[in-house]
Formats: structure tokens, sequence, C-alpha cells
């Protein structure tokens, strides 16, 4: 075996041959002899120390240390550029292989690129073919580096170091395997990590993606559990209006009252009756129900009729009333007066300006009355009471339109009406108020200028009792409702009917758009089976059905409340009139909104906002 000094000796002759023929091809650059073998010696000292820092690399790379990362070549997709070490001065040098294959890194690192830390052992490196961070090279943008080979130059990839601070031990050497050592990151470090590598900004866009759409499906469930939850709360506040409703209505109606000073006239307050009539065409029931107006016992009241047109039918129905009733205080006037677009505020301006009476009594002519209805409705005239009006209801009539009727004014019609009484009662001021019966306060009408004030508004029930609330008085529901008999009665006048009151009410009170729909039973049914799909884990039909056979059960029991006893038809017949007003309600409500002319009497109109009345030259048909 060779010593280590024979090993010396030829490395040292072979410096020396180096060096020599270098000399020989450049000798211009070499001033004389003695210079040139010195710089051998310092050359041939280089080269050791170069030696010595190789040896120390294959050490630390055959040790597996974490600073010793090697350029890979991998099994799929184009190869990456092989690295080799040049001079700073050369542009694009011969190259050497690249390392040994190794197994391809991971997705989120970026093939054919290493980034260093801080401090690195390395010298910069150029690339003629690949100057980005991501085209395969290994960039350092530390502060204090330290290099210990020099400069080196490579064809494909680059070592590149932007540190103001680089020390270089070596002024040349041959070329290397592209082999890179990057030390560990610095505590003293001031620039903060940089990764700029293709690949790792994919993975991490689609992290952010992923996470992102997370957080996106989250606050979707989140916005989804709530909506449900308000749903749910709403549906069992309205059972709330039903209970409500059953309850108030029962300690409420039916309950007369009688008038102190009834016995009579002295401390009974007058009322004017204000009965506005169009005969034409001829209700077959206008005699019986005019006729229950001369019957009534109460002592101190007239009746002022007023009709349309001369030669109105109605005229001789009301004459024979009086020559069969001569005792009763009673005159009709004929043509109105027009004040405004209501036909029926017109109509009644003339009987308005005579009456004499402190209360005045608008009631429609297919109303009728009980003889102890008027005494109960001034019984709940109280001081601080302006307005008292009549829950409207039916007459028991024969037919199916009559049945069906009955249902709407005994059930829906019913219930919210008695439970925006009660809010009136508790002077919450809500406006519930129809001018088909309604007891008034005359001076209070007066403060407005009259009835004439309110010509301009087709509902002037509404504005009556709005403009009374207004000014502090209070608004009563009386305990007898308000029997409608007209003796003509078909499904399409009743539906046309309560298209034209949900136009009305969208016009006066706009929010009434959104609360409307969701009000009546299939609708709300259909949401809040929903929300309790998503709250309760129910099953939809059996939540539906539930909800609809519940909510027909409490009509029936509101209807039995209204009629105060057992309606004159039998479940099934009631049965089908609830199925077919509840599934009609949303059809009434979409046609409402889709067409907003109101054709009333003999004209068309059509509303702005807040109820104000327009009217127009072609005929609409509801």
């Amino acid at each position: 075996m060779s010593s280590p000094t024979h090993h010396l000796d030829w490395l040292w002759s072979v410096l020396t041959h180096t060096h020599s023929t270098t000399s020989t091809s450049s000798s211009s650059s070499t001033p004389s002899s003695s210079s040139s073998t010195h710089f051998s010696r310092q050359q041939a000292l280089a080269w050791l120390c170069n030696f010595a820092v190789l040896l120390l690399i294959s050490t630390a790379a055959q040790t597996n240390l974490p600073a010793v990362s090697t350029t890979s070549s991998y099994p799929s997709g184009p190869p990456p550029p092989s690295s080799s070490l040049v001079s700073p001065s050369s542009s694009s040098s011969s190259s050497v292989s690249s390392a040994p294959r190794s197994p391809p890194p991971p997705s989120f690192v970026s093939s054919g690129s290493v980034t260093s830390t801080p401090t690195s052992v390395l010298s910069p490196l150029n690339s003629s073919s690949a100057s980005s961070p991501s085209s395969g090279s290994l960039t350092s943008n530390s502060t204090p580096t330290t290099s210990i080979f020099s400069p080196l130059n490579s064809s494909s990839g680059s070592l590149t170091s932007n540190s103001p601070l680089t020390t270089s031990i070596f002024s040349s050497a041959p070329n290397f395997t592209s082999i890179s050592l990057s030390a560990p990151s610095s505590p003293s470090s001031t620039s903060a990590f940089k990764s700029s590598s293709a690949s790792t900004t994919f993975s991490n866009s689609a992290s952010s993606t992923f996470f992102s759409s997370s957080a996106s499906m989250g606050e979707l469930e989140v916005v989804r559990l709530v909506l449900a939850g308000a749903i749910l709360v709403f549906w069992a506040g309205f059972w709330m209006v039903h209970l409500i409703g059953i309850i108030y209505g029962y300690r409420r109606l039916h309950r007369r009252r009688g008038v102190e000073g009834a016995g009579g006239e002295k401390g009974a307050m007058g009322v004017s009756i204000l009965k506005p009539l169009v005969g034409n065409p001829m209700d077959p029931n206008l005699m019986t129900n005019l006729e229950t107006f001369f019957t009534m016992q109460y002592p101190k009241y007239e009746l002022l009729f007023c009709i349309q047109e001369e030669g109105d039918p109605s005229i001789m129905v009301v004459q024979q009333l009086m020559k069969k009733h001569p005792h009763v205080d009673a005159s009709f006037f004929v043509g109105g007066k027009e004040v405004g677009v209501n036909p029926k505020i017109n109509n009644m301006q003339p009987g308005y300006m005579a009456a004499k009476h402190e209360l005045l009594l608008v009631s429609d002519s297919g109303v009728m009355m009980k003889e102890d209805t008027l005494s109960d409705m001034v019984a709940h005239m109280t001081p601080d009471v302006g307005i008292v009006h009549q829950m409207p209801f039916c007459c028991d009539r024969k037919g199916w339109p009559a049945i069906l009727e009955k249902v709407y004014f005994g059930t829906s019609h019913a219930r919210m009406y008695l439970f925006l009484g009660l809010l009136d009662a508790l002077r919450l001021r809500v406006n519930c108020c129809t001018g088909m019966s309604c007891l008034m306060r005359k001076k209070v009408l007066d403060e407005a200028g009259g009835i004439s004030a309110f010509g301009i508004y087709l509902a002037e029930d509404y504005f009556f009792a709005k403009f009374i609330q207004d000014r502090g008085w209070g608004i009563r529901i009386a305990s007898q409702p308000a029997w409608q008999n007209t003796g003509t009665c078909r499904v399409k006048t009743f539906l046309s009917r309560l298209t034209r009151w949900c136009k009305l009410r969208v016009a006066m009170v706009p929010h009434t758009i959104l609360l409307e729909p969701v009000s009546e039973c299939m609708v709300l049914g259909l949401v809040a089976s929903w929300a309790g799909t998503v709250l309760l884990r129910a099953d939809y039909l059996t939540f539906f059905l539930f909800h609809t056979l519940t909510w027909s059960l409490a009509d029936w029991v509101m209807l039995n409340i209204v009629q105060n006893g057992p309606p004159p038809f039998t479940k099934f017949e009631f049965v089908i009139s609830w199925l077919f007003r509840e599934v009609s309600a949303l059809f009434i409500f979409l046609h409402a909104l889709w067409n907003p002319v109101i054709s009333w009497r003999d004209g068309s109109f059509k509303l702005r906002w807040f109820g104000v009345a327009e009217p127009i030259n072609s005929r609409v048909v509801v």
C-alpha cells in the first residue's frame, strides 16, 4: 500500500504539470518564471483545500445530513435541467451529467427546485436557461451569506444568491457534479423564507380553495339552520294566533250587553243610520234585510236611505217599509252628490249632511240586524272609544256557495279579525275595521271635513278608522257579528269580492305582500314542513299532513264559536269548502298582484300606494 507521502508527491507533480501547460498557452499573462512558480504553489495549496472540502461534502452526503441536497431526475415527465459549476465570466460553458435518479418528491414540492435557507455554504450559481425561481433554480435571499466555492456556471440549473455580503475563498475551479450544500437557517437571519415554486403555489391555492369552500359550506349551513329556525318560530307564533282568536272569540262574541237608558230616549245616544242602496240588480232579500232596521229595540235612531239613481227598484221597497212602520224616523235621498271617486261616499253624502245625531252608523244593504244589535253596539261605545264595528259573518242559506262564504268568514277571516281586534282593544294601534256595519262618532268625522274627505279612497272604512285612531280614540268589536244575508250567492262573485279586498290591502298596507301568503294554511304548511325536516329531522309529508289536519280542526272550533253553535251543514261539506278556500287563497293573492285594477259598481279604478284611487276609462273584469 502506498504511503500518504507518495500520494502527495504524485498530486504535486500533476498540479505542477497542469500549471506549466497553462503558463505555456498564456505566457503573456505571466511576467516572470519566479512569479509563475510562486503562483503554482498557491494554486496547489488551493487545490488541496478544495479536495479536502470535497471529501467533507462526500462524507456529509453519505451520513444523510439534512443540509445536503442533490439535483434529481425523475422517472416521469421531462427531466429537470442539470446544473454545473461555472465561472461568473462565462455564459454557457460545458456541463456535467446530473446526479443519480431518486424517488419523485411529494406533490407540494416543486420539481427540480430547492430553496436554500438564509445562510448558505455554496457560492451563487448562474443559469443561462432557467433564471426564474420556478425553473429548476436554487435561490438564497439571505443577508449574511458565506460562499466556499467561487461562482459557478451551469447551462441549465442555477444556484443564485442575492446576498449583499458574499465571500469567495477560491477564484477558479473545474466543473463538478451538481452537488449543493445548504446550511440551515440561522436565528440571526434578518430575511424571511420565500418559496417561489409553481407547484407549491398551486398546492397552496388548492388548499386555500378547499378551506374557503369548506368555510362557505359552513356559512351556508348556518344560514340554512337559522332560516329554518326562524320559520318554525313564525309557525309556532301563528298557532298562538289560532289560540288567541279562539279564546277571544269565545269570550267576546254573543255576549249581549244592554244600554243604560235604553227604556227611553233620555240618556241614550242618538244614532243616524246611513243605508246606501243599489237595487239594480234587485236583491231578493232586500225587503227582509231593510225591515230588520225598522224593528230594532233602540229608543233613539233615524234611518237615512241613500239611493244612487232615480227609478231604482229599491225606492219602492223603502217607501213600502216607511208606510208599514210610520213610527220610525226614516227618509230617503236620491241621486247622491259627487265628492270623490268612491261611489259609496258619493251616494251617502246627502244623507250624511242631513244626519242629526251624535253617532253615525254606516250599514250595507245586505246586512240584517237583530232587535238588540244596535243596543249592543252603542253599549261598547265607551267614552274613550271612537268606533265600534261588527265582524262580518253570514246567515244560514242554502247551496254550496253559501257554505263556502260561511266557512271563509267563520274561519280564516274571523281568526285574523278577532286577533287584530284584541290588539286594538289593548291600544296597540292595529287597524282592523270593515265598513259593512260600523258605528262612529260624527263629531270626529266632522273634524276631517265629513265623509267627503275620504272620497279619494275606495276603502273608506279603513281610513275612517285610521283617522279616528290617530285622534286618540279606541276601536272595539261588537259582541254580535254583522249578519250578511244577500239573496244571490255565486262562487264567482265571492272570489271576485275576495280579490278586490286583497287588492285594497296590498295598496293600503304594502307589507301584507310578504305577510299575507305565509298566513295561509297551505303556504305556511309547505314552508314549515321544510323547516321541520331541517331542524327536527321530521318526514316532510307527515309534518305537512299533521299541520293541515290540526289547522282544519282549529278552524272547525272557530266556526262553531262564531256560529254560536254547530253550523247548518255536515263535516264533509265543511272539509270540501275549507280545502277549496285554502287552495284558492294563493291564486287569489297572485291574481291581485298581477292585475291591480279594481272593478266596483259601474266603474273601474286603479290604486296607487296607500289607497288613493284613480278612475280609468276602460272596464276590466276582476
